[in-house]
């Protein structure tokens, strides 16, 4: 399965049938786009406060969309997942889905005009994608199957999955996620982060990993490229180094110097998803910082570059 879309609902505690006051929300979230304070590239916030049992107040970016909803009314945070920029496995989406839910939740809850707390013990995944996720049996049983690991991952070996409230193909397909043993948030985004191998959000919530200080804010560790590799991700891998470099080691990705990328961005797709390395993440995390800043809002930095591979993943690489 490669959605385009998916959604995952933490609900609101302790009851999240009690109406939720929507209207500090459009100020709340207003101020996270101005102060960077939660992930995603993120554009403007809408008001559906006045639609019953609606979307509530949205917070819209490119890639991701953070609203306080209250469909079905039951009240929660809503995150939707998009623009992967490529066939993208399940897997590593929600574990991405889960980390940026659980870092708004911690930002939600740390801010003095929110009032809102959440619960732990369950949440909803819903794949907005109808065509890569359609409500039938046999899509269902495709969604466990996929889900189940990630989430145990986070939520621990007694997390269990069960199919949503409706079997009617023409609704979307929803799996509903009941934990044995609620951690607080905290915990559970230190989990997430880890579960994509120490890919944190921005504002900081989980603690960079042991000597491996963080280069940029869109670091990931060479676990976590290991895991898109073998999970199948689309994504492009690229080499800022120079070609004399490439004959020493390498990682085979598309190989641009630092030097020319700036001249050489119509080679690269403007949504795609994109993980940049060099030698030890100096090079790699100004690229980074250049692309995003021309609008490329999936690319991330090999923190430690291909030091850190062959460190941590394949020491037969030679180092220099």
């Amino acid at each position: 399965m490669h959605p385009k879309r998916i959604s995952v609902k933490f609900f609101v505690s302790p009851d999240p049938q009690l109406a939720v006051d929507l209207h500090p929300f459009i100020g709340i979230f207003h101020s996270f786009i101005q102060q960077k304070t939660v992930e995603g590239l993120l554009i403007d916030v809408a008001n559906y406060a006045h639609v019953p049992e609606g979307p509530g107040v949205v917070l819209i970016g490119h890639d991701v969309e953070y609203a306080i909803d209250s469909t079905d009314g039951r009240a929660g945070l809503l995150v939707t997942r998009k623009n992967f920029g490529g066939a993208v496995p399940v897997p590593y989406v929600l574990r991405d889905t889960l980390r940026k839910a659980l870092g708004m939740i911690r930002a939600i809850e740390a801010h003095p005009d929110a009032g809102l707390k959440f619960a732990m013990d369950a949440i909803e995944i819903q794949f907005v994608d109808r065509l890569a996720g359609p409500n039938t049996d046999a899509g269902y049983e495709a969604a466990r199957a996929a889900l189940e690991g990630p989430l145990q991952e986070v939520f621990g070996a007694g997390a269990s999955l069960a199919r949503g409230h409706t079997a009617d193909s023409r609704a979307m397909l929803s799996v509903r996620v009941n934990v044995a043993e609620p951690a607080d948030a905290g915990t559970l985004l230190d989990r997430a982060c880890a579960a994509v191998g120490g890919i944190r959000t921005q504002n900081g919530a989980a603690p960079p990993e042991p000597d491996a200080k963080p280069q940029t804010p869109w670091d990931v560790s060479a676990v976590a490229l290991e895991k898109l590799r073998d999970e199948g991700a689309d994504f492009v891998l690229l080499d800022v180094r120079e070609p004399a470099e490439l004959e020493i080691c390498s990682l085979n990705g598309t190989n641009i110097p630092s030097g020319q990328l700036h001249g050489r961005l119509n080679e690269l797709e403007r949504d795609a998803h994109i993980v940049v390395h060099c030698k030890g993440g100096g090079r790699s995390s100004k690229a980074v910082e250049m692309l995003r800043a021309a609008g490329f809002g999936n690319v991330w930095n090999l923190r430690g570059g291909i030091l850190a591979w062959i460190d941590q993943i394949d020491s037969s690489l030679t180092r220099y």
